[in-house]
């Protein structure tokens, strides 16, 4: 079942990665605008057309957002400001990574035809497609999750923080720097 089916309301986060690991609101999900696959990933996370959007954007993009998010069907829109405590992702370096490896529980967001490029040892699988179908990952509470380079895996967070409470920490640079420390 899709994670969004009974929600009558969502509020994205449109800004960079940067921008939301240093500080976001509670709850709410990120879809880089800036990302390739901006477009792809809102609409596989959010196919009801119908849905109240509260957007947050960065002021420079504001209106591209807007322009983009009606462009794809979206009827529902509103922007909101950032006001209040933020909570910020914890994150985590690829050599801090590889030497707690051991001790850490780690998951892979990354499509089953990514990992067959390398795979961290006792890393758990479970793509962000999955994710958003509602498939959560075994019951541990806390998780460095990564991805290829770091955007799906801030969406992962985003979504696992909304499905249930548990301590997940971003990999800085997804596997990529993994790959590119050795």
């Amino acid at each position: 079942m899709h994670i969004f089916t009974d929600r009558k309301k969502i509020l994205i986060d449109t800004r960079s990665s940067d921008e939301f690991l240093a500080g976001h609101i509670e709850g709410s999900v990120f879809v880089g605008f800036g990302g390739k696959q901006f477009k792809w990933w809102l609409e596989l996370m959010l196919p009801d057309k119908y849905i109240q959007l509260d957007v947050i954007a960065s002021p420079h993009n504001q209106d591209q957002v807007k322009e983009t998010l009606q462009a794809l069907g979206y009827t529902h829109i509103s922007f909101q400001v950032l006001e209040g405590t933020l909570s910020q992702v914890e994150h985590i370096s690829a050599e801090m990574l590889v030497t707690k490896a051991s001790e850490l529980n780690i998951l892979d967001v990354r499509e089953q035809d990514e990992r067959v490029k390398g795979t961290l040892p006792n890393a758990e699988a479970l793509p962000l497609s999955d994710i958003v179908q509602g498939k959560l990952p075994s019951e541990k509470d806390n998780f460095v999750v990564h991805c290829a380079g770091g955007c799906r895996s801030l969406i992962a967070i985003s979504l696992l923080k909304l499905l249930r409470k548990c301590h997940l920490v971003q990999l800085d640079g997804g596997y990529s720097a993994i790959q590119h420390r050795t």
